[in-house]
């Protein structure tokens, strides 16, 4: 089956499941009808979706929390392997700290060989307390693209076509058509697609139109609300139309925009959907999670840092607070860029250590859960709860002629938390590497070592479609394109750690 086909089938289900039917001169018909959708072409649809995906729901839905590092970030935080060699090799040699054990004269090689003031040392503490792994060997294989818009769409949409759909879109389409907190239109989950990063690859729409419940919000680190009537347009309605008081007068609004849009059914269904997700939205948003989110967070448990560290605390707070999310995009872009051309150690080592620092905060947070304006606790702590870290490709290991690294292949996936997901694992660290490339030249890498578990970039979407119940998460990640015939597989978490080469 085209992919294409497979797109178009799953945005027909997953609407036919959820949009409420319309009240024409000819009686109640669904949207799709109305749009020329016939009830074959829908139960063709859902021949053809059961035909491709095997589906079961999983005892526990999780939420996923998907961090990426634009600029294809080095993997040397988390892996100093085979640093001696690589300094050795390399056109200018790495600082004499990084070549040292950190029991040895104050060096920065930690005992599971990551960089300790690039975030090794927390790694090691979260990796010994089972709440992180760490896999060295994400190597993308086939169609080894080291260009930064073809690897970002790559990496977040699962497979090798840019026009695909992302990764958060392909995943409502499934959930929607498959699990029944999904389908039933009167238990229409709120915010269950969320992105922190304005308009997210991880969203582009490809071939699947979802309905407007299931398209993703846009949320920032301070809950600000983008369904909340424009201030300045109740403040002028309320001088003249509804006396002095602004929350009146914003029910007036609602109330007309309501009587004017009922008018308006069949031809302008949107609008009135979109009227009636605004209220819904602005109600829950306010009453849920408005203020700063750090009000939601035990004071001993407030140890994140920095602009990154202040969307990572909203994102774990909404995890908390709102069961119904189940997807949320966010980057790392208080952080800075990874493309580290030159002089890359010291503000590498900053911005992962920063982003240790922040990882560390939300899985403990997850733990905790939040609290209350009184500062009481919620008790609602989340086992379930899954945050990947990783970017669209890797660097060189050698430092070039302006003390940088340029594009390169091998990177680290760094998973966190979901320790109550059936299949997880955590506490490891997975795949062994080498350097590759000629001695004094720019372009040496590092590769797998002959027999080490490898997967590509686009297993990380199968991965997330099988925590959702996906049995066959490659019939997700498969497209037209022939090098990628059979999709690609979720990465298979019950290898076991590699020693250390």
């Amino acid at each position: 089956m085209k992919r294409r086909d497979f797109n178009k089938a799953l945005a027909i289900l997953g609407s036919a499941l959820t949009i409420p039917p319309i009240l024409t001169k000819k009686g109640l018909i669904s949207p799709l009808q109305a749009a020329g959708i016939s009830n074959k072409q829908i139960l063709a649809a859902r021949s053809m979706v059961l035909g491709e995906v095997d589906y079961s729901a999983p005892a526990t839905l999780p939420t996923v929390i998907n961090v990426f590092m634009y600029g294809g970030p080095s993997e040397l935080g988390g892996n100093l392997s085979n640093i001696q060699d690589i300094s050795a090799n390399s056109q200018n040699p790495y600082p004499a700290a990084m070549l040292r054990d950190v029991t040895n004269n104050n060096g920065q090689i930690t005992p599971n060989k990551m960089w300790a003031s690039a975030g090794g040392s927390i790694m090691e503490t979260m990796i010994a307390n089972k709440q992180m792994s760490l896999y060295r060997t994400v190597n993308r294989v086939l169609d080894d693209s080291k260009a930064h818009r073809t690897s970002i769409f790559s990496a977040q949409v699962g497979g090798l076509s840019e026009e695909a759909p992302g990764m958060g879109t392909t995943l409502a389409a499934i959930l929607v058509a498959y699990h029944p907190e999904f389908m039933d239109p009167n238990n229409i989950p709120l915010l269950p697609f969320i992105s922190m990063e304005g308009e997210s690859v991880l969203f582009n729409s490809g071939d699947i139109s979802l309905a407007l419940p299931y398209r993703p919000v846009s949320l920032d680190s301070n809950f600000n609300n983008p369904y909340k009537r424009d201030s300045s347009l109740v403040a002028i309605a309320s001088t003249s139309t509804c006396g002095a008081s602004a929350a009146n007068c914003d029910a007036i609004i609602e109330a007309l925009a309501k009587n004017t849009s009922s008018g308006l059914a069949n031809k302008y269904q949107k609008v009135i959907d979109a009227f009636a997700k605004r209220a819904e939205l602005d109600d829950f948003i306010t009453g849920r999670l408005s203020g700063d989110p750090a009000t939601h967070v035990p004071t001993d448990f407030n140890t994140f840092t920095g602009s990154f560290g202040r969307n990572m605390r909203a994102a774990t707070v909404l995890a908390l607070e709102n069961p119904d999310t189940k997807f949320i995009a966010l980057s790392t872009g208080g952080l800075g860029g990874w493309d580290n051309h030159d002089n890359a150690i010291d503000g590498y080592a900053a911005r992962v250590q920063e982003l240790m620092v922040n990882m560390q905060a939300a899985v403990n947070l997850l733990a905790k859960g939040t609290v209350d304006a009184t500062g009481t606790d919620k008790a609602n702590p989340r086992n379930d709860v899954i945050i990947n870290v990783y970017g669209e490709f890797g660097r060189n290991v050698n430092l070039n002629g302006s003390m940088g690294w340029d594009h390169g292949n091998n990177m680290n996936l760094y998973t966190f938390g979901g320790e109550g997901i059936g299949g997880r694992q955590l506490g490891k660290i997975v795949g062994s590497t080498k350097r590759i490339g000629t001695s004094g030249q720019n372009r040496q890498f590092t590769s797998p070592t002959d027999g080490s578990y490898q997967f590509e970039p686009m297993s990380i979407a199968s991965s997330v479609y099988k925590y959702f119940g996906v049995l066959n998460p490659e019939a997700l990640t498969t497209n037209e394109d022939p090098r990628a015939p059979a999709g690609f597989g979720a990465i298979n978490e019950g290898v076991a750690s590699e020693p250390l080469v």
